[in-house]
């Protein structure tokens, strides 16, 4: 009988060890257990692989094409070339800085030279970045 009360209490014991310790990392693999997330990490990865583009034209029919890059160093190039509908053409490539502007990862906050823009509403995947760009829709395809 009290062997089995042994086995029972070591059981328990492994049991409450495994779920004590579930929410720790284990760096060497890369594995994490529990509530912990890898979502800055996973986005911010995402963000910075690819160039992000996008072209439109607007009430005027101005033709823009935009890249946006964005580096794990929290940099970026933002370059817009704009052309009119009578060939008049303009290039501009600025630099920011950027940073995720709040906890679920789905804004951003780019810091230009002369102020900020924000991109709100972000959704990433298959390629495509979608979101308010300063309260317009964009719809950028990685390049």
């Amino acid at each position: 009988m009290k062997t089995k009360k042994k086995a029972l209490y070591r059981i328990f014991f492994l049991l409450a060890m495994t779920l004590a310790f579930t929410s720790c990392e284990y760096v060497g693999l890369g594995v994490e257990f529990g509530n912990g997330t890898n979502n800055y990490r996973e986005r911010t990865d995402y963000l910075c692989s690819r160039i992000w583009t996008d072209e439109w034209y607007d009430d005027y029919d101005t033709y823009y094409y935009q890249e946006l890059r964005f580096y794990p160093d929290n940099t970026g190039e933002d370059y817009l070339y704009k052309q009119d509908r009578y060939g008049n053409r303009e290039e501009s490539s600025l630099r920011f800085a950027w940073d995720w502007w709040n906890v679920s990862y789905t804004s951003l906050r780019l810091t230009y030279r002369d102020g900020y823009s924000y991109m709100d509403n972000i959704q990433m995947g298959g390629n495509q970045l979608n979101c308010l760009f300063d309260n317009y829709p964009a719809y950028f395809t990685g390049k």
